[in-house]
């Protein structure tokens, strides 16, 4: 007999691994290449479309880790997604190095996603000691 989780969705892949980590943009591509199939010349599209939702549903804040942990940016969520999309597509190697244009980290609400998936999958709660590595992030402003 084999037991079989429920399928995640991207969103909630991505949201879990930052139960152990910030997320950043070589990641976020890897995620969404494997789990959508994208072809090569649609991938930046695919992907910019899941940093628009995670962002844009106040999800995760996007910021720069610095010396003293994750600092979000001061813009919008519009501003945050189109920065991304701005100095992503700026450099020229696409998959980058990690954390090079930016950080991904939690909010409250991408929190509760998280919660929600794992409760589904039962786990026993431990996840939220281990996401109290670092403080949340406050989703940025719809606008200003």
């Amino acid at each position: 007999m084999t037991f079989e989780q429920p399928r995640r969705s991207v969103i909630e892949e991505l949201l879990v691994y930052t139960i152990y980590d910030w997320i950043d943009l070589g990641f976020l591509r890897s995620v969404v290449r494997e789990m959508t199939g994208a072809e090569p010349t649609q991938l930046h599209a695919a992907v910019m479309a899941v940093l628009d939702q995670l962002v844009g549903e106040g999800l995760v804040a996007a910021g720069d880790l610095t010396e003293a942990g994750f600092r979000a940016w001061d813009c919008t969520r519009g501003e945050a997604v189109a920065r991304i999309d701005r100095e992503w597509q700026a450099e020229p190697d696409p998959a980058l190095h990690p954390f090079q244009v930016a950080a991904l980290a939690p909010t409250q609400a991408g929190v509760d996603v998280i919660a929600s998936v794992m409760s589904r999958e039962g786990d026993d709660g431990s996840w939220r000691t281990r996401l109290s590595h670092a403080p949340l992030a406050t989703a940025h402003p719809v606008e200003r």
